[in-house]
């Protein structure tokens, strides 16, 4: 059974992958896996590595946070939601990973928690 957690930071990878016009085969060459490999961390057959997880995200210049981002506690508890995957989504959550101090960057999340109606539901 596929982890529901998996399954998320898989959907994230696939997001940002292909925003990125990034390659199964090319992702797998720079992290040293196959482009099978690739697929199953995609897809949460597979649980990628933290290790694995840190060198992609400095391939895409984000934070391991960002394959996080957007996870609900419902899919911590097992039931897996669609990830967020809109555009803006993805461009927002890689321009908050790119800050590198992290006092601004959990205040700006605090700031954008602020913000949502549906903050703390």
């Amino acid at each position: 059974m596929r982890d529901p957690i998996d399954v998320h930071v898989g959907s994230r990878l696939r997001l940002i992958r292909t925003a990125k016009r990034l390659s199964l085969e090319e992702l797998g060459r720079r992290i040293g896996v196959t482009y099978q490999q690739i697929q199953k961390y995609e897809t949460g057959a597979n649980r990628i590595s933290a290790a694995s997880l840190y060198r992609i995200a400095q391939i895409f210049d984000t934070s391991p946070t960002f394959f996080f981002d957007g996870l609900s506690e419902s899919e911590t508890d097992g039931e897996a939601n669609e990830p967020m995957a809109s555009r803006e989504t993805l461009q927002s959550s890689m321009a908050l990973g790119r800050i590198q101090d992290v006092e601004v960057r959990h205040r700006l999340r605090m700031l954008i928690d602020a913000l949502d109606p549906d903050a703390g539901r």
